[in-house]
């Protein structure tokens, strides 16, 4: 009877390291989808203020284009704000703390650097006394 027992044993643990070792490791994404963390909207609204002509317009950043470029928007108002504004396309982050600003062909509008408080300010061109908060 012992040796019966024994002889049972040693069969579990013998399938039991059978079953471990033939198992097979999926390669790639785990497949439990988690929806406890939500997606982050990409798309931001910031306010473009000029101080010295009293106007401001709003403009979208959107989904990313490469590496350090995203999408920008603005509308036929935002020339009121700064000239050839609402030609802009993208949003390049340089590394640096500043951003350029620029057309379809990637030329720069405006340059941007963080500011003292949450908002971004020109710092080319050097007569541009622009300001860019984010609105939500």
């Amino acid at each position: 009877m012992k040796m019966l027992m024994i002889a049972s044993m040693a069969a579990i643990v013998a399938s039991g390291l059978w079953a471990f070792a033939s198992r097979q490791v999926q390669d790639g994404p785990d497949p439990i989808v988690v929806a406890s963390i939500a997606k982050p909207n990409p798309q931001k609204t910031y306010s473009i203020a000029n101080a010295a002509e009293h106007t401001s317009c709003l403009a979208q950043r959107g989904e990313k284009l490469s590496n350090r470029s995203l999408r920008f928007s603005a509308g036929p108002d935002c020339d009121l704000v700064w000239p050839g504004l609402s030609k802009a396309r993208t949003w390049i982050e340089t590394g640096d703390g500043m951003v350029v600003v620029g057309n379809a062909k990637g030329e720069a509008i405006i340059t941007i650097a963080e500011g003292d408080g949450l908002a971004y300010e020109a710092i080319e061109p050097s007569d541009a006394l622009l300001t860019m908060a984010v609105v939500d």
